[in-house]
């Protein structure tokens, strides 16, 4: 009797583990998540000793969320303890849809797709070019980049940044895609900063609190950085435009050239050049800023300053202010954050600039954050 009992109570617990481990949230790799959207994203914290220990907690929470596959997109390490980890992860639902990549709503330049920014920032681009000449219209600048483009093999572009120099020529960057291109893991729109204060405070809450904090090996939602891609890609080719004065406007249309009617102006006639700082004719990138706006004091010290999203989120310790003659708002985060530095900040914020009733002179009230 005692046999058949423990038989039957080894069998039910059998049954239950088979059970719970049928139900249980999966796993995705990582080339699915990327082809699935993804209906909601948390995130979990605990003692979690190895890989499989983070993986197990996240499929019981996803559980609770009703999703039935989840992708670990990062871990952090929390502030306050060293032996705990927050884990982030993307929720799929068994009938979620794929990733639409239509086609529908974008323009097409010699074959390749212009990607809208809101489009282009989710995607990870393989390449970038660079062009430099006179370009009169849009479509004709488009067409340039589209050519440079295919020629690379690309799928779509984005032009991220457009400068006019000297002569009225333009210094164009774009980014390249393939149509099987990487998602890109973004920050979340004014996200926390990690080290601070506030950040630590967010990760310790957990939930939704820390889902608005900055995560390692994530881009900024508003902006690619030129220098990083350039390292990375290793490409510090520049594409120059040359004169081409003998092309026919007929003969530039059927090759898809830009044209121009005014034969003392370059036509868009590419030669791939490198300048070095022996040339008269250099091009100088010029630094990308991150995200936020750095100020580095003369002793080295860096302070960055808060947009008003960011600083919504966060409490800070001091409010101060200065006040003076202004000329730009460069000007004013400088001073600023020299001010803001010295009172033992990390990161600032402009809350209000108030103008003198009588002169020119402006109060400057500044928020300090750790």
């Amino acid at each position: 009797m005692k046999l058949i009992k423990t038989s039957y109570i080894a069998t039910l617990l059998a049954t239950m583990i088979g059970v719970g481990t049928a139900n249980a949230s999966q796993e995705l790799t990582p080339e699915k998540a990327d082809s699935l959207q993804s209906f909601k994203e948390i995130s979990i914290r605990g003692l979690f000793y190895s890989e499989s220990d983070s993986v197990r907690a996240m499929s019981k929470a996803a559980d609770k969320q009703g999703a039935d596959y989840f992708y670990i997109t990062s871990t952090n390490v929390a502030p306050s303890n060293d032996g705990l980890r927050i884990v982030y992860a993307k929720l799929y639902k068994a009938d979620a849809k794929p990733v639409d990549k239509t086609v529908e709503n974008f323009r097409q330049f010699n074959g390749v797709l212009e990607y809208p920014k809101d489009t282009a920032i989710h995607y990870e681009p393989y390449d970038i070019i660079r062009l430099r000449g006179y370009f009169p219209t849009q479509v004709e600048l488009n067409n340039a980049v589209a050519k440079a483009a295919s020629k690379k093999d690309a799928y779509a572009f984005f032009i991220d940044r457009l400068v006019e120099v000297n002569g009225g020529n333009k210094q164009i960057t774009a980014y390249l895609f393939k149509k099987d291109a990487a998602e890109r893991k973004l920050q979340p729109e004014n996200a926390i900063p990690y080290d601070s204060e506030a950040g630590q405070l967010a990760l310790a809450q957990g939930g939704e609190a820390a889902m608005q904090v900055e995560r390692p090996g994530y881009y900024s939602s508003s902006a690619f950085n030129e220098q990083f891609y350039s390292k990375k890609f290793n490409n510090s080719v520049i594409e120059d435009v040359k004169q081409e004065p003998n092309v026919k406007k007929e003969q530039a249309v059927e090759k898809n050239q830009t044209i121009v009617t005014n034969n003392n102006k370059p036509v868009a006639s590419t030669t791939l050049v490198t300048p070095t700082p022996s040339t008269n004719n250099q091009l100088v990138i010029p630094q990308v800023k991150s995200s936020r706006y750095t100020v580095t004091l003369p002793d080295g010290t860096k302070i960055e300053e808060l947009n008003d999203g960011t600083a919504a989120k966060m409490v800070a310790f001091d409010t101060i202010k200065i006040r003076g003659y202004f000329v730009t708002a460069q000007e004013i985060s400088y001073k600023a954050g020299k001010k803001a530095a010295e009172n033992g900040a990390k990161y600032f914020h402009i809350s209000r600039i108030a103008q003198d009733s009588k002169g020119p002179n402006k109060t400057i009230y500044i928020d300090l954050y750790r």
